[in-house]
């Protein structure tokens, strides 16, 4: 609407119509919104994945763009819903496991084809989370990496126990409830204990 649009003369109409008690309560109601509009706070600024997760930047810059669009998404959608520990917490969870899943594919899915000799990595696309764990449950194929020059048999390990939780959570996540104190931990892992960086550094 334009302000040439407004006719003055029937609201003027309609202010003389009404009793001095119903003017007072259309004033004091504009009154009000003024007083709320000037007062409303500006919206908080959401702070970065970097320092929500208490990252390096330069740590994770060289990182997949997919892969930090992610960690991204993990990072706001729990700063959506932290105000309310008891919410689920399961899309911040799959964003996770979706992390990991393309730092596999990015860095391992090759090691996975060539040195263990595993036709189904050759396109990587294809993979899931799981296919990247079952294969370490084999010992042989944890000392045939060692053996190529890929890490230690330790490291192997320690990645498959990651894979192994990030896999169980990713599960609860599709079909039951993640709660604040379980993410907590999954941020742990992923970020604390550097189990998502652990990925590229193991080849």
């Amino acid at each position: 609407m334009k302000f040439s649009d407004i006719d003055f003369s029937a609201l003027s109409r309609m202010m003389s119509s009404m009793s001095d008690e119903e003017k007072e309560r259309l004033n004091t109601m504009a009154e009000n919104m003024m007083e709320n509009m000037k007062s409303e706070p500006e919206s908080e600024e959401e702070t970065d994945f970097y320092a929500h997760f208490g990252i390096s930047e330069t740590e994770y810059a060289d990182l997949p763009g997919q892969v930090l669009d992610q960690i991204e998404a993990a990072s706001d959608l729990e700063q959506y819903y932290e105000d309310v520990t008891e919410s689920d917490f399961s899309a911040s969870v799959v964003f996770l496991s979706k992390a990991v899943l393309n730092m596999a594919r990015h860095y391992h899915a090759k090691i996975y084809q060539d040195a263990l000799d595993l036709p189904k990595f050759a396109n990587p696309k294809t993979t899931v989370l799981y296919d990247y764990y079952y294969p370490l449950l084999d010992e042989d194929h944890i000392h045939k990496l060692s053996d190529e020059g890929l890490g230690e048999s330790s490291l192997w390990i320690n990645h498959r126990n990651m894979l192994q939780q990030i896999y169980m959570a990713l599960n609860r996540a599709e079909y039951d409830f993640i709660n604040y104190e379980t993410l907590q931990g999954i941020k742990s892992i992923l970020f604390d204990q550097k189990g998502l960086l652990r990925i590229k550094d193991l080849i």
